[in-house]
């Protein structure tokens, strides 16, 4: 063998520093959700980034103690370090453990897999639906997955027509996730349950859902405005709950989202929102300091009350000149989440709102809270038998109580058409 070939043939070792193992696909890798970030925001924040950051702290601490030690390090230095490195192993393994286990997730990371930020729109155009949603979708939970229709208009309903049949009644409901029927089958929403006791008694009803998961009263009324009026209702059902004054509107806006560009822009969310979403830790300090996953607070300020009742009175005061203009009943129908129920009282003061309202012989306003607790009590069960444990929708038996208490109170107010001419079975 000569001696090229010897010196090909011999082996060679290369000493790589642990430290430049981790630089290198750290590098790589932080390219990598940088352009994610800059692309879909902190929606690129999932599993790994919360995972990753430690091992960014760690480099960063090593090059600063590499820097201000020397190149070999003294015996105090290496001391340091390791106290160091045991500080971030320990919080990396907590947070590791947050995740795992859930703690002070969201919502939208429990369904998404990924955070998604309360005060970036979902929908980014005015009219909020489920678009092209290519005839179906699934509204997918970890306690439940259920499959949805989806129609031409959006909507998690069947077909719909735009003319109506002779002395045909139609009801149009309008609504976020409740009136979706988010928590049960298709066939067994609030919408679906009601329709059948109305055909029961006459085949004059059509009822319509537009309603969708993630809505509020804003989105209904400019789906309705615009795209829903060439169905001629002759009432419509717009629910209402403490959260969509509460958190939706005071975290969405009012009619200021709706950009003269066709677009949709919600209120800055807080500056320390980016913290909240890299780090689970974090949410350990927000959450003691009493703020909720939407980065709010329950307790309402003066001037966020004052803002929100404006905001919400001013819409309602528009919902129904838009109904008298159109020959359209509007039912405002007040529903009371498992915590109010319990309370027999509604998180929300909603006075402010619907007190002007009541003035208005065309406008109806239904509270669903009475009707809830009598139901409960004469079936000897509990709220929380009505509702998903984690979820917090109603199941498919909170969903039946929900039809039924709507039915009853809204049925006096179609007492002219349940037992006019009409009338086809009883």
């Amino acid at each position: 063998m000569n001696k090229f070939s010897a010196f090909l043939s011999k082996p060679v070792t290369i000493k790589i520093p642990f430290w430049l193992l981790l630089l290198l696909p750290a590098i790589a890798y932080a390219g990598w959700e940088i352009y994610w970030v800059s692309k879909v925001g902190l929606s690129a924040v999932k599993w790994h980034t919360h995972v990753s950051q430690y091992v960014y702290v760690w480099l960063a601490g090593f090059f600063l103690f590499r820097i201000l030690g020397g190149k070999k390090f003294s015996e105090k230095t290496e001391k340091r370090l390791l106290f160091f490195t045991s500080v971030v192993v320990t919080l990396g393994v907590l947070e590791i453990f947050l995740q795992v286990t859930g703690t002070y997730k969201t919502r939208m990371e429990e369904v998404m897999g990924n955070y998604a930020s309360p005060y970036i729109p979902l929908v980014k155009t005015w009219h909020y639906s489920w678009g092209s949603a290519k005839g179906e979708h699934w509204l997918t939970k970890p306690e439940y997955a259920y499959w949805r229709p989806t129609n031409s208009f959006g909507f998690a309903d069947e077909e719909w027509r735009i003319s109506k049949k002779p002395k045909e009644k139609r009801i149009m409901a309008l609504g976020d996730s409740f009136t979706e029927g988010d928590g049960t089958p298709y066939d067994s929403n609030y919408v679906v349950l009601l329709r059948t006791r109305l055909l029961n008694k006459t085949d004059s009803f059509d009822v319509m859902n537009a309603g969708t998961c993630g809505s509020d009263p804003f989105y209904n009324y400019i789906n309705l405005r615009d795209c829903l009026l060439i169905f001629k209702p002759d009432i419509v059902i717009q629910m209402l709950a403490s959260s969509d004054i509460a958190s939706d509107i005071r975290i969405r806006g009012g009619m200021d989202r709706f950009q003269k560009d066709g677009t949709v822009e919600f209120r800055p969310g807080p500056w320390w929102e980016p913290l909240y979403a890299f780090s689970y830790i974090s949410r350990l300090y927000f959450r003691m300091e009493g703020y909720d996953e939407l980065l709010i607070k329950n307790e309402l300020t003066s001037e966020e009350e004052k803002r929100l009742n404006e905001q919400a009175g001013g819409l309602f005061n528009e919902y129904a000149a838009l109904c008298r203009r159109n020959n359209i009943r509007l039912i405002v129908v007040l529903r009371p989440d498992k915590g109010e129920i319990e309370a027999n009282k509604y998180v929300y003061d909603f006075s402010s709102v619907l007190n002007p309202l009541k003035a208005d012989t065309t406008v109806q306003i239904v509270d669903l809270l009475p009707g809830y607790r009598s139901y409960i009590e004469k079936r000897h069960t509990t709220a929380a038998g009505y509702f998903w444990k984690q979820d917090g929708h109603h199941n498919s038996t909170g969903y039946e109580m929900m039809a039924q208490v709507v039915y009853e109170n809204i049925s006096p107010l179609l007492k002219d058409t349940l037992t006019g001419p009409g009338l086809a079975r009883r």
